[in-house]
């Protein structure tokens, strides 16, 4: 089985939506408001935020056809004069965790972040995710922040 990463454009949005909505699925179940909102963009919506994000895709060859096994977002920091990128959206497929996908979607971002001229990646995760806590740690990433009751802020310099 061969996996590789690469970047989805605007043409790519049917992929780029089914890959996002199966993490959402995955994460926030079948039933979430997040889910449906998401669901109910059209492909003008989805076009527009590959246009203005940067979507990345694991794409897996089991032998049966290409299959979207993982994804991660990038975006520029949201607030002007920001040295860092913004990574979000991060997920692997369960059958798939465990096997360095991870360190390969977010490399294509930490790429992607030093050609744009930034000096660091951010993210933010729940606190309760200590596995994806402990993943972006041995990846690079440090807390910067973990406010009571919000998202825990990390941050991976780019040299």
């Amino acid at each position: 089985m061969t996996t590789t990463v690469r970047r989805l454009g605007p043409d790519d949005w049917e992929l780029a939506r089914a890959v996002r909505l199966d993490s959402i699925r995955d994460g926030f179940g079948g039933d979430s408001d997040f889910l449906r909102e998401e669901a109910a963009l059209d492909e003008v919506a989805w076009r527009e935020v590959l246009h203005r994000h940067a979507r990345f895709a694991a794409l897996s060859d089991d032998g049966g056809g290409r299959a979207a096994v993982g994804t991660v977002g990038w975006r520029p920091h949201r607030s002007g004069g920001a040295d860092a990128g913004h990574l979000y959206g991060m997920w692997v497929h369960p059958e798939h965790r465990g096997t360095g996908l991870s360190r390969l979607l977010v490399g294509a971002v930490v790429h992607l972040s030093r050609e744009q001229g930034y000096a660091a990646l951010d993210l933010k995760v729940e606190p309760a995710n200590a596995h994806a806590i402990a993943v972006y740690r041995r990846i690079g990433f440090a807390v910067v922040e973990s406010p009571p009751g919000g998202l825990v802020v990390m941050r991976c310099p780019l040299p």
